[in-house]
């Protein structure tokens, strides 16, 4: 009897002959968890017990910079961003008792949540975001759809600290700066459904501890770089204009569990993916790939 995995494999592998069904997936991931200089956990904008403790003064202009950006000019009546009852900002104090801005999210995902909206006429994201240099976590959702500009290259400056960057439905334009290579301490990477065009930069395999990467519903083009994720557990490209072959290094590492590539161009032999033990999902539908696909299923 066939597995469920194999069956699951059959379904979205037969596309390519136009009979197949597409599936989607989103997944989110946690905080790496990786050592700094900070002490304690975040804090979400709210009072704490360090009652002695207040905002990193560069950190606290940056952040008014960034709301004034996004249009939230309300911000800057805020004493104290990290202690002022605000949603969409973290804080963690070091062990000076000094807060330090870990995390920054825009964007209304939900009538539930509540982060800071961002004026779509003109809102764009400010070079002050390089001053925050304990930032781990930056998030804009719909953010420049009246406003589209490219992703700006000044966010490969956060290198040293950034886990997190998702940029999703923003409405973003142009090509994918090949600066983001430079923040290896990514863990995710978000980059769902813009207007972004070009190749997908080879820089990117230097963010060799990657867990997830979205580039899915662009209009990227051109081969898949021969470059390795050997951390990767999510890989979703779908729905771009990618051409060529399946670079087989893009599947050596053992972590993977969902892939998809669907709704593109691509060509050729289908790798051997038997190393991927953990695989629940493989989507390569509506491509023109050819020839066997080794078993993939559990003993």
């Amino acid at each position: 009897m066939k597995s469920l995995l194999t069956t699951l494999l059959f379904l979205v592998l037969a596309a390519n002959a136009r009979l197949g069904v597409v599936l989607s997936f989103t997944v989110i991931m946690s905080d790496s968890g990786t050592p700094s200089s900070l002490v304690d956990g975040p804090h979400s904008g709210l009072p704490t017990s360090n009652n002695g403790a207040q905002t990193d003064a560069r950190e606290q202009e940056a952040v008014y910079d960034i709301m004034r950006a996004t249009g939230n000019d309300w911000a800057t009546d805020i004493p104290d961003v990290c202690r002022g009852r605000w949603h969409g900002i973290e804080c963690m104090p070091d062990k000076d008792n000094v807060f330090h801005v870990v995390s920054l999210s825009f964007g209304a995902l939900s009538d539930d949540t509540a982060f800071p909206t961002c004026d779509l006429a003109r809102s764009s994201i400010s070079p002050s975001i390089t001053k925050l240099p304990h930032l781990r976590t930056l998030f804009f959702y719909r953010c420049f759809t009246n406003n589209p500009q490219p992703i700006p290259s000044f966010l490969g400056q956060l290198g040293s600290s950034l886990q997190s960057l998702v940029l999703r439905e923003n409405g973003h334009i142009g090509a994918i700066p090949y600066e983001l290579g430079n923040l290896t301490r990514l863990t995710v990477l978000d980059l769902h459904r813009n207007n972004l065009n070009g190749s997908i930069p080879v820089s990117l395999g230097m963010i060799t501890g990657l867990r997830s990467l979205d580039l899915s519903c662009n209009r990227l083009s051109g081969s898949i770089p021969n470059i390795s994720f050997p951390a990767l557990s999510v890989l979703n490209l779908n729905q771009n204009h990618l051409t060529g072959l399946l670079p087989t290094t893009l599947f050596t590492g053992n972590s993977l569990i969902k892939i998809d590539l669907s709704r593109n161009r691509i060509s050729g032999p289908i790798p051997n993916l038997t190393n991927l033990k953990d695989l629940i999902l493989l989507d390569i539908s509506y491509n023109t790939l050819t020839g066997p696909l080794h078993s993939l299923s559990r003993a």
